[in-house]
């Protein structure tokens, strides 16, 4: 029998967290566009406004904000840690598809899946949860970049900044005051 690829394992794995961490801080999630750029989804908070029906009562209508982030989304077990940071080595063809996004289109982050390096703590099933390990963590890379492609470059992420809910919305919030001061 054969079995789904360690890397296609770990792909699925890292979009149920983004699905799960979306749902849970009510924000709209796409994925898997029909053409792959470099970006992986797309974020976005909804908004409501009112209309009127037939009889002029008042109707709810709920949209996307129009406000969106993009994200790439990695998962690796090759992965490290000190007491603040997250390290690890993003190939230069990722990273240089990130920092080059100019400051006043719509805001992309990395979100960085770390697994356990042993594959039966990936996942636990029981009755009472679904716990799936390590974490994601996110950020926003700047910087120069690279000549070549085809190496790789050591990035540091925050311990802090853990993709859940709060920390999701927070980063929606702060993506519509970024865009609004824009313009």
């Amino acid at each position: 029998m054969d079995l789904l690829t360690k890397d296609h394992a770990q792909e699925g794995l890292s979009r149920a967290y983004v699905q799960a961490v979306a749902a849970a801080a009510r924000a709209n999630l796409r994925m898997g566009h029909e053409f792959d750029y470099g970006f992986d989804g797309t974020f976005d908070s909804i908004a409501s406004r009112i209309g009127m029906d037939s009889k002029g009562e008042p109707v709810h209508r709920y949209v996307n904000a129009g406000f969106p982030i993009d994200f790439q989304l990695k998962c690796t077990w090759t992965w490290t840690s000190d007491d603040a940071d997250i390290i690890w080595s993003i190939k230069t063809k990722a990273y240089n598809d990130l920092v080059t996004r100019p400051p006043e289109a719509v805001a992309v982050i990395l979100i960085l899946m770390c697994l356990p390096t042993d594959e039966r703590e990936w996942v636990n099933i029981s009755e009472d949860a679904i716990l799936l390990r390590k974490c994601c963590y996110f950020t926003t890379l700047t910087g120069t970049p690279t000549v070549t492609e085809t190496s790789t470059k050591q990035i540091r992420i925050s311990r802090r900044s853990v993709l859940d809910a709060a920390n999701l919305s927070s980063a929606l919030v702060a993506e519509r005051r970024r865009r609004m001061e824009l313009f």
